[in-house]
C-alpha cells in the first residue's frame, strides 16, 4: 500500500493519507467539478486501508469550504472509518474550523452525532 497524496488545486483539497502512521489529512476547499471522480480515489484507498489499519487512526479535516456534493463523500469517509472504530483501530477525528465559520463547526457536530468515533474540535484563525 502506498501513501495517498493529492495536491490541492483551486477546487480540490490537499489529501495526505499515510498508512504507516495512520494520519489522514484533508485540507483546503472541496468544490470539485466531479466529486465522484475525485473522492472515488480516496474511498478506494480507505477500503484497502481498513483491511489492515494501524492501532490508532487519526483523520484531520482542515476544510475552509465544502460544496454540497462533497458533503456526502466526507460522510462516506467517516462511515468507513466508523465501521472499524474500536474493532481494529481506534479512530480519532480532528475537526478544524475558522472562528467565524459556524456552519463548518456545525457540520462536524452533525457528523459526530451520527457516528461513534471521537471528535475533537479546534477553532482557528487560519486553517
Amino acid at each position: 500500500m502506498k501513501v495517498l497524496k493529492i495536491d490541492t488545486t483551486q477546487k480540490t483539497p490537499d489529501v495526505d493519507f499515510n498508512h504507516t502512521s495512520g494520519v489522514l489529512q484533508i485540507s483546503g476547499i472541496s468544490v470539485p467539478e466531479n466529486s465522484l471522480e475525485f473522492y472515488d480515489i480516496i474511498i478506494k484507498w480507505l477500503e484497502e486501508y481498513i483491511q489492515n489499519p494501524v492501532e490508532t487512526t487519526k483523520i484531520i479535516f482542515k476544510l475552509t469550504y465544502v460544496n454540497t456534493s462533497s458533503l456526502q463523500f466526507l460522510y462516506d469517509i467517516l462511515i468507513l472509518l466508523d465501521g472499524i472504530h474500536n474493532k481494529t483501530s481506534n479512530i480519532q477525528v480532528d475537526w478544524y474550523y475558522l472562528s467565524e465559520d459556524l456552519d463548518m463547526k456545525e457540520m462536524g457536530e452533525d457528523y459526530q452525532e451520527a457516528l461513534s468515533v471521537d471528535f475533537s474540535f479546534f477553532e482557528v484563525e487560519v486553517v
